[in-house]
């Protein structure tokens, strides 16, 4: 009897230490991205005076990127493949942001952000929001940062 009840509570014990490392403790570890092969675009941004609107927002990458960021990255705003933005990043209080401008004639439209990293030669692509030129420039949440890697 004294046997069974040790053999029971080595495997509680074991299943209940298999249970506690779980995923939880391998989504705190920082995430390695690995380099790819992508070359450095040419995106142009567009003649805004050919468009009626123009939303304006500054642009943070996510935590996961920003220790890869240089000042040869690239933003591209794409509005039906049409590249409608495009922004360098800029050093503001030890940060990056990228100011970017998009151009378009229509509220409510899906847009699409592109994002070139120089370090990692990748580019990373997400639809991102719709068009709202009443937008803030500056802010919190999605908009402002978006998740290119999830």
């Amino acid at each position: 009897m004294m046997m069974k009840k040790t053999i029971l509570a080595l495997a509680a014990l074991a299943f209940m230490a298999w249970g506690c490392s779980s995923d939880d403790e391998n989504s705190s570890q920082p995430t390695e991205i690995t380099a790819g092969t992508d070359v450095r675009p040419t995106w142009q941004a567009p003649n805004y005076d050919l468009y009626e609107q123009a939303m304006v927002v500054e642009v943070q990458l996510q935590d996961t990127l920003t220790k890869y960021v240089s000042s040869q990255d690239l933003l591209c705003a794409t509005i039906g493949g049409e590249v409608r933005g495009v922004a360098a990043p800029l050093e503001v209080e030890n940060k990056y942001v990228f100011p970017l401008t998009i151009a378009s004639n229509d509220a409510g439209v899906a847009v699409g952000l592109s994002y070139y990293c120089d370090k990692l030669h990748r580019i990373f692509t997400i639809d991102w929001t719709t068009f709202d030129a009443s937008v803030a420039p500056t802010g919190t949440g999605g908009i402002y940062q978006p998740k290119f890697i999830k």
